[in-house]
């Protein structure tokens, strides 16, 4: 059921003369409760927290301050206060909540709970729970249990069509948001970068999971799904099934997640070089599902011209995104070299296990291995990893400089890269401007990342959507999502020479490939048809 406690109560007064409280564990190490000097303004921070259910659970208290903010509007809801230990549920009850018309309370000793859970739960109705962070914490067990005896009975197995989307501005997410009305499939989109408190946040989850019933939940690299682990706790609480769509190497988003991760999540993964590592990770599934498009956004247009003869849209992978990946962790500039190296010996042979690689390397130069845990380690790989496409980026451009390329996105990175004597055009925004610009080059070239030994980027699919036409480097999936009279590949620099000149003055030929890549990307390769697959997976 749950654990017994290994801590002890102390009340004592704070600074401000208010009774605070702390807990002493065996080894008399102390954790506080309540502030030790004005633990009173703990009411501020519940203050605008959104009263929605019909009843409260209270999930632990400490002494009660933060139900203050929020005491008026409870008054005459049922509530049933959950509080490991006595001490607090006693003073909480008699000076607190005393004036609520239904109180039922649960503590570590109480014998006749079930009676308590029975009267609480007669009247169907909408169940809100408010933790005391802290006192949650300390006896999660104990407040998970009782709160699952209480919410577990709205569990149901159904197809409702419903789906709650965890949004916000990373790309994709608002492409899927509009799939689902393609598929008439009712979407709930919480904003959680919109959400700035846990407690607002857990409260959303919960009032759109209740309200809506969806039989399914939908994150883009686990984006929107706390690392408390309080999204996947009520989506298990209410037999929820969470889907995650990795559209970036998972290994850095997941150091976060892990502990959380169990067979109630399904991951989907553009790149199959990832697969083995998520199958390990205890998913329920593990299913590989390639990038695709938005038609609503990438159409063609008939009233377009050619501005440009040969255009690279993207970062340079370089400058302050590096710099970002490396305050992930603990970063020593003496590894640069290493890094290099590193990244060079990826670059000749992309299928190279990078680990084994860099530990060869190390070997070889006489080095030890700088890290020997898990969060340095998959950070320092990312970054030689990302450090690798921003050489690739610079040595394929670099190369085509003379033949009058043209850069868009990025100017500062590819400056910083390239020089000033460099065309290169603002950042774009992707779900308003890209397709013009996509449409007004006559070539487009693409560059996979090197995080991709296989996949197919965004590019392959958005270019042709809309009527542009892209080169794009080989990778190993390219064949079994289009035909070889549908794209046009490269291999080296020397071929891509040589197509970039084929090409600037065969327009009937790029129309013809564009066109035929068209038609497959949009009967096979688009979001809708993305978030079909992704649908029906979890629904076997």
């Amino acid at each position: 059921m749950f654990t017994k406690s290994d801590y002890t109560v102390e009340f004592f007064h704070a600074q401000s003369g208010y009774l605070s409280a702390r807990l002493y564990d065996l080894s008399n190490n102390a954790l506080h409760v309540h502030s030790l000097v004005k633990p009173e303004i703990e009411a501020q921070y519940f203050e605008d927290l959104e009263i929605w259910g019909d009843s409260i659970i209270l999930a632990g208290t400490g002494i009660g301050y933060h139900l203050y903010g929020i005491i008026d509007r409870i008054r005459n809801k049922n509530v049933l206060l959950l509080e490991y230990f006595n001490e607090f549920a006693d003073l909480c009850r008699s000076e607190v909540v005393k004036d609520c018309n239904s109180v039922g309370v649960i503590t570590s000793k109480s014998s006749d709970f079930k009676t308590t859970i029975m009267e609480f739960t007669k009247d169907e109705g909408s169940v809100q729970v408010i933790r005391h962070p802290v006192s949650y914490r300390v006896n999660k067990q104990f407040y998970d249990y009782f709160i699952n005896q209480v919410l577990s009975g709205g569990t149901t197995q159904h197809r409702s069509g419903q789906v709650l989307l965890l949004g916000g501005r990373f790309f994709l997410q608002k492409e899927l948001a509009d799939a689902c009305e393609k598929l008439d499939c009712k979407a709930s989109v919480i904003h959680a970068d919109q959400i700035k408190e846990l407690t607002q946040y857990e409260s959303e989850i919960n009032r759109v999971i209740q309200r809506d019933r969806p039989e399914m939940i939908l994150s883009v690299n686990m984006l929107g799904i706390d690392s408390e682990g309080i999204c996947l706790d009520y989506a298990r609480r209410f037999g929820i099934p969470v889907a995650v769509w990795f559209v970036d190497d998972p290994s850095p988003i997941l150091l976060q997640y892990e502990s959380y991760i169990d067979a109630n999540i399904h991951a989907f993964c553009w790149e199959r070089n990832y697969l083995e590592m998520l199958k390990k990770k205890r998913f329920g599934s593990v299913t590989w599902l390639p990038l695709a498009t938005d038609p609503e956004i990438f159409t063609p247009c008939e009233l377009s011209r050619k501005k440009t003869s040969l255009g690279f849209v993207g970062s340079a992978m370089g400058g302050e995104f590096l710099d970002n990946i490396k305050s992930k962790f603990m970063w020593k500039q003496e590894l640069e070299l290493l890094v290099r190296e590193a990244a060079r010996r990826m670059l000749v042979n992309k299928e190279c296990d990078v680990d084994k690689m860099v530990k060869t390397l190390c070997a070889d130069l006489g080095l030890q291995y700088p890290y020997n845990d898990n969060r340095n380690e998959t950070w320092f790989k990312s970054y030689i990893i990302h450090t690798a496409s921003m050489m690739k980026r610079r040595n394929l451009i670099g190369q085509l400089l003379p033949l009058g390329i043209e850069l868009f996105g990025d100017p500062d990175g590819w400056k910083l890269l390239l020089g000033e004597g460099i065309t290169v055009h603002p950042n774009i925004d992707y779900r308003t401007g890209l397709a013009s610009v996509y449409r007004g080059i006559t070539i487009t070239i693409n560059s996979t990342s090197c995080q991709m030994r296989s996949a197919v980027n965004q590019r392959v699919f958005d270019i042709p959507a809309c009527g542009g036409f892209v080169i794009t480097d080989n990778q190993s999936d390219i064949f079994e999502l289009f035909d070889k009279d549908e794209i046009v590949i490269y291999s080296t620099i020397d071929e891509l020479r040589d197509l970039i000149s084929h090409y600037r003055t065969h327009e009937s030929g790029r129309m013809k490939i564009s066109d035929k890549a068209r038609i497959r990307i949009l009967n096979e390769h688009t979001i809708s048809k993305r978030l079909e697959t992704i649908i029906n997976s979890v629904r076997k």
